[in-house]
C-alpha cells in the first residue's frame, strides 16, 4: 500500500510539472518556420526530444526534493525554473539536475541505435534523432549560462568565489559565446552560406545572459534567504577579510554554499578591528541595508 502510494505522488509530480510547460517565442518560430517550407516532422521530432530533455532535469529536481516552478521549452534545450524552497541552493545537486537533460540525450541516442537495429524506422530517421540529440546534448553541455553547462560550472566554482560571482562568471561566458555565434553567422551569411540557426543561437544566448544580469540581485537575493534558513548543521568556516568601507552587498556577493562564514573586518592599515558572523551580514540584507558599510553595520 505504501509503494502504491509513494507512485502515485511520483506520478502526480510528473503530471504537474507537464502543467508547468511553456513554450518559448523562439520555438513558437521555428514551428511557424519549419511549417512554412514543410518540414514539421522534423519539428515534432524535435519538440519530442526537448520535451524529454526537460522532463530529466524536472525529474532528478523532484527526486532531490525540489519545486520545478516552470519550464520554458526551447528549439535546443529548454530552462527550468525551480523553487530553493526549504532546500536552499546545493551545488551538488545543481550539477546533478543540470547533466540529467544531455544524459537523457545521449540515452535517446542508445535507444534510437536498438529501434533501428530492429527495423522499427529508417536508417535516415535514426542519424536524424542522433544528430538532433547531440545537438540539444553538446550545446547545452557549454560552459555558459543559462546553458546546462553553465549551471554546472557554477556549481564547481560556486564554493570557492561565492554564489553572485561565480553566477556572474557564467553569465558574461554567456555573452561572449552569444557574441561569437553572432560574428560566426554574420559571417556565414557574407560568405553564402547562411545559416539560421547560428543567428537563433547567439540571439537567445546574448538576451538570456543579459536578462539573468539584470535579475542577478533577485537570484541572489533568493540564495541568501535559504542560506539564512539553512545554517543549521554546517560546519565548514570560511572566513574572509574585508575593509571597513566595504558595503553589505560587496561582502555578501562572495558568500558560497554549504559554509558558513566570519568576516574579519579591517581598517585603512589592515589591521583587524572586528568580527561580523554570516548571520549578522543575512540580517541586514533582509533589513534593507543592503548598502550600508561593515563601519555602519558594527556601530
Amino acid at each position: 500500500m505504501r509503494s502504491t502510494r509513494v507512485l502515485q505522488n511520483r506520478l502526480s509530480l510528473k503530471l504537474g510539472v507537464l502543467g508547468k510547460v511553456r513554450l518559448h517565442p523562439l520555438l513558437l518560430g521555428l514551428v511557424a518556420l519549419a511549417v512554412g517550407v514543410g518540414l514539421w516532422k522534423s519539428v515534432v521530432v524535435l519538440f519530442l526530444l526537448v520535451m524529454l530533455h526537460e522532463l530529466g532535469h524536472a525529474a532528478v529536481a523532484e527526486y532531490l526534493g525540489y519545486e520545478v516552478e516552470e519550464v520554458s521549452l526551447l528549439p535546443f534545450g529548454g530552462v527550468a525554473k525551480m523553487s530553493l524552497g526549504n532546500i536552499g541552493f546545493m551545488p551538488r545537486h545543481e550539477a546533478f539536475i543540470a547533466i540529467a537533460g544531455p544524459v537523457v540525450n545521449f540515452l535517446l541516442i542508445f535507444v534510437s541505435y536498438i529501434l533501428w537495429l530492429t527495423h522499427f524506422w529508417s536508417h535516415s530517421f535514426f542519424l536524424t534523432v542522433v544528430h538532433m540529440n547531440l545537438w540539444i546534448a553538446l550545446f547545452n553541455l557549454l560552459p555558459a549560462m543559462p546553458l546546462d553547462g553553465g549551471r554546472i560550472l557554477r556549481a564547481a566554482r560556486s564554493r570557492s568565489i561565492g554564489f553572485e560571482t561565480a553566477t556572474v562568471e557564467a553569465y558574461r561566458l554567456g555573452l561572449s559565446l552569444g557574441l561569437v555565434l553572432l560574428v560566426l553567422g554574420v559571417v556565414a551569411i557574407w560568405a553564402g552560406y547562411a545559416h539560421v540557426g547560428l543567428i537563433i543561437l547567439a540571439v537567445f544566448l546574448l538576451f538570456s545572459s543579459w536578462m539573468g544580469i539584470r535579475g542577478l540581485r533577485m537570484e541572489t537575493v533568493r540564495f541568501l534567504d535559504a542560506k539564512r534558513r539553512q545554517n543549521g548543521g554546517i560546519d565548514e568556516v570560511r572566513l574572509l577579510a574585508v575593509n571597513e568601507m566595504s558595503t553589505v552587498r560587496d561582502v555578501v556577493r562572495r558568500f558560497g554554499p554549504n559554509r558558513y562564514h566570519v568576516v574579519y573586518v579591517l581598517n585603512d592599515k589592515g589591521s583587524i578591528i572586528d568580527e561580523i558572523e554570516e548571520d549578522e551580514l543575512l540580517s541586514a540584507v533582509f533589513a534593507g541595508r543592503w548598502l550600508s558599510t561593515l563601519g555602519e553595520v558594527r556601530s
